[in-house]
C-alpha cells in the first residue's frame, strides 16, 4: 500500500495522467494526425513548468502550483466547450462572452460534453505529488538536474521556435494552431501585438476597396414593387434553409412559410449566415447595416458609440416609423443601448410585453406576434418593424402541449427532433401573424421579409451531423449548415421567383432597399442587391475562419490552421470536392472585405459623412 502511494504521488504517475488529460483534450477538439506530436510537446512544456516550480524557492509555491494547474485545466475545459459550439478553441479576445453564456444557462448546459470533466480528475494527484516532492532534494532524486538540464534547455528552445516559427513553415503553423500551450501563447502575443502596432487603412484606400469589390447593380429588376408599403422584417432564430418545403414522416415542417412562398414572393435559396461570435446580434448588425461583424466580440458592444446609417435610419429618412420588438431581456446583446444609435425610435423587449406565454428563454413567438398587432395599429403609417423570434432557440425544448409534429420514436428526445418541433412552432406563429395582419386590414399594404439568423444544428457534432445528413440525403457540411432562407413577400406584386445568386446577411439591406424602391448613400455599404447582382460573394467570420467564402456555386473553407495550404473547396449542395488552390484570389478578396469593414467601424468613418 505504501509503495502504491509512492507511485501515485510520483512525477512519473503525474506524467501518465497528464498524457491521458491531453489525449482527452485533443480528442474533444478533433485533432487526429498530429495528436502524438502535440501530446509530447504539451508534456515537455508542463514538465518544464513542474520542474521549475519544484526547484524554486518561492513561498506558497504549492498554492501557486495548484492555481496554475487548475487554470490550465479550466482553459482546456473552456476550449472543448467552445469547440463543441464554434468548432474552434477559445481566444483571449472572447472572454467577453462569459457574461453572455451566463445569461443563457440552458443553452450552455445543453452544450456540455461529459467527457470534458475528465480534464479535472488529475488535479488532486498532481497537487499531492507536488506537495510531497516540491523540494530540490526530491526533484534531484526523481529528475537529476545535472543530467536533464541540457535536455530541458533544448526542449525549451524547441518550444520557443515552435511559437515564433521563424521559418514560416506550414507544419509549425499547424502545430501552433492546435497544440494547447503554443496556441494560447500565440493568441496572447498576437493580441498584444495587434493592440501595440495597429496599422490603419487610410480613408482613400478604404473607399477604393469599396468601389472595387462592391459594384453597384446595373439592372433594376423588381425595383420598387413594395414602394410605399409598410415593412416588417422578421429575423428567425436558428432557422435553416433545409426545413423549407421539406416533409418529415409525411408532414410538412413549415406549412405556413411554404404557403407564403407560393405567390407574391422572392425567395433567395443561396443565402448564407455570415455572423461572428455575437451570433444573433451579429446577424442583426450585418443585415441592418451591410457591414461584416468581427471575430473579436459582438459588434453591438464593441461599436456601441459609433455612428450608423443602416436600414432603420434609411426607413426613417423616407418617412417610416422604425421600431424593434423581441421577447427577451432588453439589455441582452446591449440592444437597449445600441438600438437608438441604429435608428430605432422604440424597442419593445420582454420587460415591455405581457409575459403570458413563456417558452424557453422568454416570451413565445406566438405571444410576441399577437402583441405586435395592436402596437403597429397605434403607429403612424408607414412603419418599419424589426421583429426577432426566440422560441426556436437552442436547446430546442418545447413542452408537449405545444407539439404539433409527430416524431418518429428514434427522434424523440434528440436535438434533431427537438429542432423540428420548435421550427414548426415558429412557422405556426408566422401563420398566425399573417392571419392577424389580414384581420387588422394591414396585410395588403405590408411587405414581409424573413431570414434566418444562424444555424441551429451544428455539423461539427457527430450525432447531429449524421441525423441531418440522413434526412437531407447527403453529407451535412458547412454549405448546408450556414445556408439560411431569405424570403421577401410583397402582397399584390404577382411576383414568384427563386433567386439563386449566392449572398448573405451582408446583402440584406441593399436587397430590401431595391424592393422598397429606396435610394441610399452606399459609401460604406459592403453588400449588394442580390436581386440584380451579376456575381454573388459572401465572406465568413466564425465557424469557417477568416478567408473562407461562398461565391457562385462554390464554398471555400480555409484550413483549420488558418493557412491557405490544406484548405478545401466544394460545390454547394453536392459535397463534390474541387481544387481549392484555384481560389487564392477569392480568398484574398474575403480577407480584404473583412479587413475593410473592420476599419470602417474601428475608425468610425460613417461619422465623417453622416450626422443624425
Amino acid at each position: 500500500m505504501k509503495k502504491l502511494k509512492v507511485i501515485i504521488a510520483s512525477p512519473y504517475f503525474i506524467a501518465f495522467l497528464f498524457i491521458f488529460k491531453m489525449m482527452v483534450y485533443y480528442t474533444l477538439i478533433n485533432v487526429n494526425n498530429m495528436e502524438i506530436v502535440l501530446i509530447i510537446l504539451s508534456l515537455i512544456v508542463w514538465s518544464t513548468i513542474f520542474i521549475c516550480f519544484g526547484r524554486s524557492g518561492l513561498k506558497r509555491k504549492r498554492l501557486i502550483f495548484l492555481m496554475v494547474y487548475f487554470l490550465f485545466s479550466l482553459l482546456m475545459f473552456s476550449d472543448t466547450m467552445y469547440y463543441n459550439y464554434y468548432n474552434q478553441t477559445v481566444s483571449i479576445k472572447q472572454l467577453w462572452q462569459a457574461k453572455s453564456v451566463a445569461a443563457v444557462p440552458k443553452s450552455f448546459i445543453a452544450t456540455l460534453i461529459p467527457a470534458s470533466f475528465l480534464l479535472f480528475i488529475d488535479i488532486p494527484f498532481a497537487y499531492l505529488s507536488f506537495k510531497k516532492y516540491a523540494t530540490k532534494e526530491n526533484f534531484q532524486k526523481w529528475l537529476p538536474w545535472r543530467k536533464f538540464k541540457y535536455v530541458i534547455y533544448v526542449l525549451t528552445a524547441v518550444f520557443i521556435t515552435m511559437i515564433t516559427n521563424p521559418f514560416h513553415t506550414a507544419a509549425f503553423e499547424r502545430v501552433n494552431s492546435m497544440e494547447f500551450f503554443t496556441n494560447h501563447v500565440n493568441d496572447i502575443c498576437e493580441t498584444i501585438t495587434e493592440n501595440l502596432s495597429k496599422e490603419d487603412m487610410d480613408q482613400e484606400e478604404i473607399l477604393g476597396v469599396l468601389n472595387e469589390v462592391t459594384p453597384e447593380a446595373e439592372a433594376t429588376r423588381y425595383n420598387g414593387i413594395g414602394k410605399g408599403k409598410n415593412l416588417i422584417v422578421i429575423q428567425l432564430e436558428a432557422f435553416q434553409n433545409f426545413v423549407l418545403g421539406a416533409t418529415y414522416e409525411g408532414q410538412e415542417i413549415t406549412p405556413n412559410l411554404n404557403r407564403l412562398m407560393q405567390e407574391d414572393t422572392l425567395y433567395y435559396d443561396h443565402y448564407f449566415s455570415n455572423i461572428g461570435k455575437g451570433n444573433t446580434a451579429d446577424a442583426e448588425f450585418s443585415s441592418l447595416n451591410s457591414l461584416y461583424p468581427i471575430i473579436d466580440g459582438e459588434s453591438y458592444r464593441i461599436y456601441q458609440d459609433n455612428t450608423f446609417n443602416g436600414l432603420p435610419w434609411l426607413m426613417r429618412d423616407n418617412g417610416y416609423y422604425s421600431f424593434a420588438i423581441h421577447g427577451y431581456e432588453g439589455s441582452f446583446w446591449n440592444r437597449e443601448y445600441i438600438y437608438p444609435k441604429l435608428g430605432f425610435q422604440e424597442f419593445y423587449s420582454m420587460e415591455d410585453l405581457k409575459q403570458d406565454e413563456i417558452i424557453g428563454l422568454g416570451v413565445s413567438d406566438k405571444s410576441m406576434f399577437k402583441q405586435l398587432i395592436p402596437i403597429i395599429q397605434k403607429q403612424t403609417q408607414p412603419f418599419f418593424t424589426f421583429a426577432i423570434t426566440l422560441t426556436n432557440h437552442h436547446p430546442f425544448i418545447l413542452d408537449e402541449k405545444y407539439h404539433t409534429l409527430t416524431l418518429a420514436e428514434e427522434d424523440k428526445g434528440t436535438k434533431f427532433g427537438g429542432y423540428l418541433e420548435t421550427v414548426r412552432y415558429t412557422d405556426e406563429a408566422i401563420g398566425q401573424l399573417i392571419n392577424d395582419l389580414k384581420a387588422a386590414g394591414l396585410y395588403e399594404n405590408t411587405v414581409i421579409a424573413l431570414y434566418g439568423d444562424h444555424h441551429g444544428l451544428n455539423c461539427g457534432m457527430e450525432d447531429v451531423s449524421y441525423r441531418v445528413g440522413e434526412f437531407i440525403g447527403r453529407i451535412y457540411d458547412y454549405d448546408e449548415m450556414l445556408n439560411i432562407p431569405l424570403i421577401i413577400h410583397v402582397p399584390g406584386s404577382d411576383v414568384k421567383k427563386t433567386i439563386s445568386t449566392t449572398g448573405g446577411q451582408i446583402d440584406f439591406m441593399p436587397t430590401i432597399a431595391n424592393v422598397m424602391g429606396l435610394s441610399y448613400d452606399n459609401t460604406f455599404v459592403m453588400g449588394q442587391d442580390l436581386t440584380n447582382a451579376k456575381n454573388g460573394f459572401v465572406a465568413f467570420t466564425s465557424y469557417l475562419f477568416d478567408g473562407s467564402f461562398a461565391s457562385g456555386d462554390i464554398i471555400f473553407e480555409i484550413s483549420r490552421e488558418g493557412i491557405f495550404e490544406g484548405s478545401r473547396a466544394w460545390k454547394i449542395g453536392t459535397n463534390e470536392q474541387v481544387d481549392a488552390t484555384r481560389y487564392k484570389e477569392e480568398y484574398d478578396k474575403a480577407l480584404l472585405l473583412k479587413k475593410t469593414s473592420k476599419e470602417i467601424m474601428d475608425q468610425n468613418l460613417i461619422a465623417n459623412f453622416i450626422t443624425h
